[in-house]
């Protein structure tokens, strides 16, 4: 009796039987060499070299600490009277200060960890919340000014607390109109003390509107005892001026025509003994220009017609911390003449980011 039963072709299901088993042999093995061979870890962000650069000078700190104590406690038990009388008050004084050092490291590290960005770039800027600040609260990192301030600005007209507007993207907007203006007091740095430090911000100012200080980044020292000192950038009528500031007037020490409307601008206050470094740079078409202060050239400043009486460096164990501003200037020979702006018109400033490092 013939077969008739379909039957399969021939070689088919051998084929399956062999290469089934060396597929699974194969992902067996890929797992295991997934689980005893890790794919490495992606690498690391980068460290922050100001973080490194503390680090370091807080590690030469404390160890010249440890050296200064134990020769004092050696002077200190010493039988030649002479002796410590001669060395024990001058190292005293040297653990003092370099006791003090170590104090404004260890606040500069705490501040670097705290506003270090989230991400590889060490140079990039720190934003602002994007919510605004809790009204005289001045342990945040800026306060707005409020108030006005009739020795500079039009009777009038004054700083408010909601002219400072910040935006979701971590940027913060002072707005001007005709009677009130932005204005911001970095709080945090102020309760610093710093007498060094390397301070940055970003703006961009819509437009230069005639009668406005535009104010992105300046240093002062509020409460000093021989009077107010201030390294400031103002900009107006289509120019940037690097002007300092004492209790007895300013001194306008460089001014260089550039209009800046509508370039995004890094400003950078370098402060260090016996020497200032102010630099302003378009992120927009390349331009930059530095001026470097030193109490040298301030003196030869100071031997000018018209210089303020006393026009002198800042001295360095003065502290002095950022501001920013934007205000209605009271001298038209010097800020332009004030027009009423166009009911579309905004006089703003916006400052994207900032950076400090001692």
């Amino acid at each position: 009796m013939t077969d008739t039963r379909q039957t399969q072709p021939k070689g088919r299901g051998g084929a399956l039987a062999f290469w089934v088993p060396f597929a699974l042999a194969l992902a067996l093995l890929a797992f295991a060499a997934g689980y005893f061979f890790p794919r490495p870890a992606p690498p690391e962000p980068a460290p922050d070299p100001a973080i490194s650069r503390t680090l370091n000078r807080l590690a030469t700190v404390m160890a010249d600490i440890r050296e200064d104590e134990a020769r004092l406690i050696e002077l200190r038990q010493s039988p030649d009277a002479a002796l410590r009388a001669a060395e024990v008050p001058a190292l005293e004084g040297l653990l003092k200060t370099r006791r003090e050092t170590a104090a404004q490291l260890w606040q500069d590290l705490g501040a670097l960890m705290e506003l270090v960005p989230p991400h590889p770039d060490a140079s990039a800027l720190v934003r602002f919340a994007s919510e605004p600040v809790e009204r005289h609260n001045y342990s945040q990192i800026y306060h707005p000014i409020e108030g006005p301030q009739p020795y500079k600005m039009p009777d009038g007209f004054a700083f408010r607390f909601d002219r400072i507007v910040p935006q979701p993207d971590g940027s913060l907007l002072h707005q001007l109109d005709a009677n009130s203006g932005g204005a911001i007091k970095w709080e945090r740095e102020l309760s610093r003390l710093r007498t060094e430090g390397h301070y940055t911000v970003e703006a961009t100012i819509n437009g230069m509107h005639p009668g406005v200080v535009y104010a992105p980044l300046w240093l002062y020292s509020e409460g000093s005892s021989e009077g107010g000192h201030e390294f400031d950038f103002e900009l107006m009528q289509g120019r940037i001026e690097y002007n300092l500031h004492n209790g007895n007037g300013g001194f306008n020490m460089r001014k260089v025509e550039k209009d800046i409307s509508g370039h995004r601008m890094r400003f950078e206050i370098i402060r260090r003994p016996m020497e200032v470094t102010m630099r302003a740079t378009s992120l927009t078409d390349g331009w930059s220009d530095e001026l470097v202060v030193t109490p040298a050239q301030v003196a030869e400043w100071a031997k000018l017609d018209g210089a303020p009486r006393e026009l002198r460096f800042p001295p360095g164990h003065v502290a002095m911390f950022p501001v920013t501003e934007l205000w209605r200037c009271r001298w038209p020979e010097w800020c332009g003449e004030w027009r009423a702006p166009a009911k579309d018109e905004a006089i703003e400033m916006i400052v994207h980011g900032y950076r400090v490092e001692p």
